[in-house]
């Protein structure tokens, strides 16, 4: 299994919760990180994407039914974004691939300060999200 990181939170019982939202594709971090919407205070959520695939994937995230974009990862490239979040929420990452299918990961309950390293397989069965 690829490694995990996750800071800001602790236990198996998340692990397995966030191992199900995204399909175990994690990896480490790197990349460029955009600009974060908030205060340097403020812990809000962290997503590095890693897209293996070879066109661009559009990314967005849920927080409490609100859609935010995020912005775009270029084939073969990873980045990391930053996104305001002051308590628990209910999150989920929605995407699609440029001339592709749009992709859905379950809802997952998280805390300020997490960080979330995930993969965009080129096979997306590999996933954990409905794609249509």
């Amino acid at each position: 299994m690829p490694a995990t990181r996750i800071s800001g939170l602790s236990g198996i019982a998340f692990l397995a919760i966030v191992t199900a939202f995204l399909g175990g594709c994690f990896t480490g971090s790197g990349g460029r990180e955009v600009a974060f919407r908030g205060s340097d205070a403020t812990p809000g959520l962290t997503m590095t994407i890693r897209n293996q695939r070879t066109d661009d994937v559009r990314l967005w995230v849920w927080i409490e039914g609100r859609r935010q974009s995020l912005g775009t990862v270029q084939s073969n490239a990873t980045e990391t974004f930053r996104t305001r979040m002051d308590q628990v929420s209910l999150v989920r990452l929605e995407f699609d691939i440029t001339l592709g299918p749009q992709c859905v990961t379950r809802t997952v309950s998280l805390e300020p300060g997490t960080r979330l390293d995930v993969t965009i397989p080129v096979n997306l069965r590999l996933m954990d999200a409905r794609c249509g």
